[in-house]
């Protein structure tokens, strides 16, 4: 039975979305506990494109430096269209209003780890192995349940943030639905090591069949 209230917001997720809520909560005064029932935080590549407005949103949590540190701020790419090859710049955006005018190539693990160091400053330690597995409303607060290898325990916060991605356990026990939809194209992201002689440090495109010509 939970008694006092353990802190404000229970993050429920710790990839890139709960890491930053959990940062500005904190900025903003907020005490915050953040699970994730992954035990480590490596990952496989899901994202390797980070926007300027992310950058923008990013400023304020004293983490954009060592974010572009570890990124490609001027990225280039070949387009691979049969025999031809056709190099592309992807960094100049010429952008007049904001102070990343450019994209920037950073896998999402890189992404993570930068976060994750900034909670680790703050006196936050992502709680690994954790997975939040039931929760009940209670009079200005939420009852939340947490499961790890120590056992099963139930605490109160006043908020649960739901950061826990598509197949979010929060929402579902929130019992809000998903209106998201498929995309109309597949695409496979993996890490690879590669015994080819394509040039490194630049990204390879290749175009399908049937792909509009380049002039």
């Amino acid at each position: 039975m939970a008694t006092g209230l353990t802190a404000d917001v229970l993050v429920a997720g710790a990839g890139p979305t709960g890491l930053t809520v959990a940062l500005q909560l904190h900025d903003h005064g907020a005490g915050v506990r953040i699970v994730d029932r992954r035990p480590e935080a490596f990952r496989p590549s899901r994202a390797m494109i980070v926007q300027p407005r992310t950058l923008e949103v990013l400023r304020p949590l004293d983490v954009t430096d060592a974010l572009l540190d570890r990124g490609d701020r001027a990225p280039q790419a070949l387009l691979h269209l049969g025999r031809r090859q056709v190099p592309v710049s992807l960094g100049d955006l010429t952008l007049p209003d904001t102070a990343f005018p450019h994209l920037t190539l950073l896998r999402q693990m890189d992404v993570e780890e930068v976060l994750i160091e900034a909670l680790a400053r703050r006196g936050v330690a992502v709680e690994r192995g954790t997975e939040l597995v039931g929760m009940r409303p209670d009079p200005g607060s939420v009852l939340a349940t947490r499961r790890s290898l120590a056992g099963t325990q139930e605490a109160r916060f006043r908020f649960l943030a739901a950061c826990d991605g598509q197949a979010s356990r929060a929402r579902t026990l929130a019992g809000i639905g998903w209106h998201g939809g498929p995309y109309r194209e597949d695409a496979v992201l993996a890490d690879l090591e590669l015994d080819t002689e394509l040039a490194p440090g630049v990204g390879h495109v290749v175009a399908p069949r049937g792909a509009p010509a380049v002039p």
